[in-house]
């Protein structure tokens, strides 16, 4: 036989009669919604952190394509050097085609002298 103590009557359930709670459990009940709302929050911050990352990522992914654009026309124009270069290329190659519509020079053919005709002083004449 079990004695019933006087306060387990207030915690018996009964729907006009409201139960009555003692101070820890309503702390620990507290404590609880505490960290629900904390890690609620802890969540929330962690989905909007995701959110500016996932952004960021994106506008550095069109940065980066967008450098990528400028370095292809940039390559696509031609330098100041290159400009120069072509120029200076083009004047040759006019200079090179009206070299090619000159007449040719006669070449004349080289006829050795003979050994008694040269001036050179040499062999037996240095006696």
């Amino acid at each position: 036989m079990v004695a019933v103590a006087p306060n387990n009557i207030h915690l018996q359930e009964s729907p006009d009669v409201v139960k009555e709670i003692s101070t820890k459990q309503l702390k620990r009940l507290e404590g609880q919604k505490a960290r629900e709302t904390k890690k609620m929050a802890k969540r929330q911050a962690k989905a909007i952190q995701k959110e500016r990352n996932a952004i960021e990522k994106e506008l550095k992914q069109d940065e980066r394509e967008r450098k990528a654009e400028k370095e292809q026309i940039k390559n696509q124009c031609l330098s100041d050097k290159d400009m120069e270069e072509q120029k200076r290329q083009r004047e040759e190659d006019a200079l090179f085609q009206e070299f090619i519509k000159e007449e040719p020079k006669t070449i004349v053919d080289h006829t050795k002298k003979s050994y008694y005709d040269s001036n050179r002083l040499g062999g037996s004449s240095m006696a």
